[in-house]
């Protein structure tokens, strides 16, 4: 689910209770092997998101933060997100180390650090799925939880997957879910999907398996509404007339050492 890893960041878990270590080996020298039902509960749920015209969604983060000590450190978030498709995005991002701020209207993409007081404004592309990418490996800049606002979030989440297969029912504050296991060559990731008529993700656990000490990303997800149009203003960027306006590289890279991005 969710994109590249920034410096000792993040991340999140998959407890792979079923699989050996030969069973990975075996997958990552095949084509991708997922059981039927997992692919079925994933894209279930991906059809649920795609189909709505926006959505909404708050998450609570916790992600590793690894000291050159190698002692590890949680540090935590809270994360609101606002998607109207195809071309309208706003976060707010507020965590333990830093805050950030994101707007897209479908021309702009700005980037807000209220705590050092600097933004950067970029022209975008005209999807949310071309400028998260091009935020990604132009501009230095992962959205936390981009692959649930793209178009497809299955596919997207698909894209990189070895292997996966489904660990069994469970509650996420007891909410009844699925619980999928992925492996991808980089990174595990987990994911608890909602049982019943609204299929959303209820809980992200994303493994950084080849970075020193192996952080994890956590995002338990909340407050999900497809039904509610976010107004226009919502998108409009507001930067304070005091801010400072930077490069988007240099605004993304203020808190590479910070912030979880919690993306594949």
């Amino acid at each position: 689910m969710m994109r590249r890893a920034r410096r000792s960041m993040w991340a999140a878990a998959l407890l792979l209770a079923c699989a050996n270590l030969s069973t990975v080996a075996v997958a990552e020298q095949q084509k991708p092997t997922i059981s039927p039902a997992a692919d079925r509960i994933l894209r279930h749920m991906g059809d649920y998101l795609k189909a709505a015209l926006q959505l909404s969604f708050q998450a609570e983060i916790t992600y590793d933060d690894l000291l050159p000590t190698g002692q590890k450190l949680q540090l935590g978030a809270t994360y609101e997100v606002a998607v109207r498709r195809p071309d309208r995005v706003y976060t707010t991002y507020s965590g333990d180390l830093d805050e950030r701020r994101f707007w897209y209207d479908g021309k702009t993409a700005t980037l807000y650090d209220p705590v050092l007081g600097v933004y950067a404004s970029e022209r975008a592309k005209a999807t949310i799925d071309a400028t998260v990418e091009h935020l990604i490996k132009v501009l230095g800049f992962t959205p936390p939880l981009s692959d649930l606002m793209t178009s497809d979030p299955a596919a997207t989440l698909r894209k990189n997957v070895l292997f996966g297969f489904v660990v069994g029912p469970t509650q996420v504050g007891g909410v009844p879910c699925h619980h999928l296991a992925f492996v991808e060559r980089n990174i595990d990731w987990q994911i608890w999907i909602e049982e019943g008529t609204a299929v959303v993700p209820r809980k992200l656990v994303i493994t950084y398996k080849e970075l020193p000490g192996a952080p994890q990303f956590t995002a338990l997800l909340s407050g999900w509404d497809l039904a509610t149009r976010p107004p226009d203003s919502l998108f409009e960027a507001a930067t304070p007339p005091e801010a400072s306006r930077i490069s988007f590289l240099a605004t993304a890279k203020a808190g590479t050492a910070k912030t979880a991005e919690g993306g594949k």
